[in-house]
């Protein structure tokens, strides 16, 4: 911004200042400076619109100088908010490299769950613990581990060697030397406890080192848990070492955007997970549904490998692509049409553009997934495309997802959020500074009053709109598969074991879900209610976004245990009527509620 022109908003807000400290009447002097700036103007401005404050309020000895300062502080925040912004949209249009989302997520333990594994897939392996049930001649269950030599011993039979096997090949196994021992002997077999096994993870990930994992592991939980791929590290050429040789290379873009878990070997303790360094990368922006930076198989591939990698062409492109190509330090473009693109090899560096237009006819709607996806990003939608459509075609949630607690929020019902919340502040402004006891409302309220408004003044629109997100029931019944609109926003949560127990007790914060405790019992585990919690307020939210208030709640918070599940949010609001006095406590408390659920949604979509 130039010289000029902040000389010309400074000298327009010497006029404004002026004008203020010649018209306004001020309201107490310690209360006006204990506001910000931006509140502080609100309650000028309303008391300049209503006289009828005249006679309750007195002249505050606020200089020219201190008012030209104030607004002097506002410009300059102004300008960093305008530059901020500036930044924002510049860093939101570059592209970002694809992959590294995936890994995101924050975990707290590395070593998965060791549950029994029924899979008849599952290879089995030392220290693996088989369950063989015998019916027939001998009626009795064996437990047996897999020894060091792959073998498993079963008295008056001689050594079985499995390891190395599936479970349903060991149950075969099994099965035939059993019957060389008995007549009419028959065997099941299943998997009761699996294998602890210590891998080595190195190259380029963000924390190499060795890990514990069970037998059911994979090549994505290593990496999972050792932070992803680092910025320097391949997504398409992630080795698997075993005695010093190479027994897997897998390319993530098959997990990645194919959903392909199912990989050719286990994993067993002493293997080595190395991430390589990236390989070439292209660029592709425009019409496709996932613009980004992409990286080349070693083998080489086409142009329209890597525009299926990009979610494909938005509907409408009939155009040719453009391909912005650097060879000996100069740039040519070529131009591909849609027909030729498997035929058109990428090198490094390219720089795809692919034409995109709305037209008023035919506009491009676009959503946002997030979260515990297999594929999040931006997806077009059509007319009337529902959630289940394009949670389909981002292959569906990962195994740590959490569907009920799935976030929609929408921008049509964030601007009607912001103008309820805006003409409840502004009541509040009204109510003050035209009410006839302002003097004594300001002088009652002491430091409480300039922190409720603030409050008010800054509280976000959530614009959170409550949907199903259960596929196996939006299937069953499609009445409840949502219809997206333009700019909509979801997201699904990982699983968590937490409580969030916000607001007014003593100790505030996140508590070990536990499936026999009430709210009662989580607030009590806060430390109980703070002097100034509202026990007749108290809001639950669910993890799906539905509120209740505990008290009137038709569903019986304080009866029954199954309505606090993980992800539940327990707010505890202030009573306003505790505060310092507040002689207009019983006018406020209603919008005072609100905005304690609007805070509480808040928290509960970020956590």
């Amino acid at each position: 911004m130039s010289n000029k022109f902040s000389f010309v908003i400074f000298f327009f807000f010497i006029l404004f200042a002026i004008n203020i400290s010649a018209q306004q009447e001020q309201m107490d002097e310690d209360f006006l400076k204990s506001l910000p700036d931006d509140i502080r103007n609100d309650f000028i401005r309303e008391m300049g619109e209503n006289n009828t404050v005249k006679d309750e309020v007195y002249q505050a000895p606020r200089t020219s100088i201190e008012t030209l300062e104030s607004n002097l502080e506002q410009i300059q925040l102004q300008l960093k908010q305008i530059e901020r912004s500036i930044d924002d949209e510049k860093s939101s249009n570059k592209l970002q490299r694809f992959g590294p989302d995936f890994f995101n997520s924050t975990q707290s333990t590395f070593m998965p769950i060791n549950e029994p594994n029924f899979s008849g897939n599952y290879v089995v392996d030392r220290g693996d613990t088989l369950k063989i049930q015998l019916v027939g001649q001998r009626n009795e269950p064996i437990s047996a581990v897999i020894q060091q030599d792959g073998s498993i011993n079963i008295p008056e039979v001689a050594a079985i060697y499995v390891a190395g096997l599936s479970l349903r090949e060991a149950g075969v196994v099994i099965q035939a030397a059993l019957s060389e021992s008995f007549i009419g002997i028959k065997s099941f077999t299943t998997l009761t406890n699996m294998r602890n096994i210590n891998l080595l993870v190195i190259g380029n990930t963000e924390s190499p080192g060795v890990y514990t994992f069970n037998g059911g592991s994979n090549v994505l939980s290593v990496l999972n848990a050792s932070g992803g791929v680092s910025e320097q590290g391949s997504f398409r050429s992630v080795l698997v070492k075993r005695n010093n040789e190479v027994l897997e290379e897998i390319d993530l873009y098959d997990v990645l955007i194919n959903g392909n878990l199912k990989f050719t070997h286990g994993l067993r303790s002493g293997d080595a997970v190395i991430i390589q360094s990236k390989g070439p990368e292209i660029s592709i922006s425009g019409g496709v549904n996932n613009p980004g930076i992409y990286e080349i198989n070693k083998s080489g591939e086409s142009a329209f490998d890597m525009i299926r990698y990009a979610g494909g062409l938005i509907p409408g492109v009939t155009e040719n692509i453009i391909i912005e190509r650097k060879t000996n330090g100069s740039k040519r473009v070529i131009e591909v049409s849609i027909d030729d693109l498997q035929n058109f090899n990428v090198i490094n560096g390219d720089d795809i553009k692919v034409p995109s237009y709305a037209s008023a006819s035919n506009p491009i709607h676009t959503v946002e997934l997030s979260g515990e996806v297999m594929l999040p990003g931006k997806y077009t939608i059509g007319d009337g495309e529902t959630l289940t459509s394009v949670i389909d075609r981002a292959a569906g949630y990962t195994n740590n997802a959490y569907a009920f607690g799935g976030v929609l929020t929408r921008e049509t019902a964030k601007e009607i959020e912001r103008e309820i919340n805006e003409r409840i502040y502004q009541d509040m402004i009204k109510f003050i500074a035209t009410s006839a006891n302002a003097k004594e409302i300001v002088s009652g309220g002491g430091n409480t009053l300039p922190l409720i408004l603030s409050e008010f003044k800054n509280v976000q629109p959530v614009g959170r709109v409550t949907a199903e997100f259960d596929l196996t029931r939006l299937k069953i019944n499609k009445d409840l598969d949502t219809k997206l609109q333009d700019g909509d926003h979801i997201h699904i949560p990982a699983y968590s074991q937490e409580i969030y127990v916000l607001g007014e007790v003593l100790t505030p914060g996140a508590r070990l879900y536990d499936p026999n405790a009430k709210a009662k019992d989580y607030i009590n585990k806060s430390g109980g209610l703070g002097i100034y919690g509202d026990k007749k307020r108290i809001v639950i939210i669910a993890p799906n976004g539905d509120s209740y208030l505990w008290e009137d709640s038709l569903f019986g918070f304080q009866d029954s245990k199954f309505d606090i599940i993980p992800g539940t949010v327990i707010y505890i609001p202030r009573e306003i009527g505790k505060m310092n006095g507040l002689n207009y406590a019983s006018a406020i408390a209603p919008i005072f509620s609100s905005l304690a659920l609007s805070l509480a949604s808040l928290n509960s979509i970020n956590n």
